[in-house]
C-alpha cells in the first residue's frame, strides 16, 4: 500500500510540475531579446537558439512551407544569399507542419538542394510563439535580439538590401 500511495504521489507530482510550464512567447518588436528555446532538425536533433543567433553574426531567421509558392520562390533567391554570405550572415529556416508533414518537407528540400540550416516544427509551438500568422515570415536576429521584422516574402535583391549588402 505504501509503495502505491508513493507511485502516485510522485505521479502527480510530476503531472502538476508539468501543468506549470509557459508556452513559448517571443516578442518580436525591434531589440527585443529573445526567450531560450530550441529548434528540431529533420533528423530529430535539437540545438539551442542562442547557439544559433547569439554567435554574433547576424542571422536571416524564416518561417516557410514546402507547398507555398511564396515561399518557394523566395527559398531559391536564400540559397543563393546563403551561398554568397555564409561566412558572414547566419540563414536558418524553420519549416511548419501545417498542410504538411516532414516526409514531404524533406523530400522538397532535397530536391531543391537546399544546403541552409533547416529545422521543422513538428508541433507548430515556434510558429505560434512568434505570432507567425502566414509564410514566409521573415525576422532578422543578431545577438538573440530582434534587429528587423522583414515580414513577408523577400528577392535576392531584397535580402541584400536588409543586410546593407548592395
Amino acid at each position: 500500500m505504501k509503495k502505491l500511495l508513493i507511485i502516485i504521489s510522485l505521479f502527480m507530482t510530476s503531472i502538476l510540475g508539468f501543468a506549470n510550464v509557459k508556452p513559448l512567447d517571443v516578442d518580436v518588436t525591434e531589440s527585443a531579446k529573445l526567450p531560450n528555446f530550441e529548434l528540431r532538425d529533420f533528423q530529430g536533433k535539437y540545438t539551442k537558439s542562442k547557439k544559433l543567433f547569439g554567435d554574433g553574426k547576424p542571422t536571416l531567421f524564416i518561417f516557410a512551407a514546402e507547398w507555398c509558392p511564396y515561399c518557394q520562390r523566395e527559398l531559391s533567391a536564400v540559397q543563393k544569399f546563403y551561398e554568397e554570405n555564409k561566412d558572414n550572415i547566419n540563414v536558418v529556416v524553420v519549416f511548419t507542419r501545417r498542410k504538411t508533414n516532414l516526409s514531404s518537407t524533406k523530400k522538397y528540400v532535397e530536391e531543391n538542394k537546399f544546403t541552409f540550416p533547416v529545422y521543422y516544427d513538428s508541433t507548430d509551438s515556434l510558429m505560434t510563439a512568434f505570432k507567425v500568422k502566414t509564410v514566409p515570415y521573415n525576422l532578422i536576429i543578431q545577438n538573440s535580439r530582434i534587429q528587423k521584422d522583414l515580414g513577408g516574402s523577400k528577392t535576392y535583391e531584397e535580402l541584400k538590401e536588409a543586410f546593407y549588402l548592395n
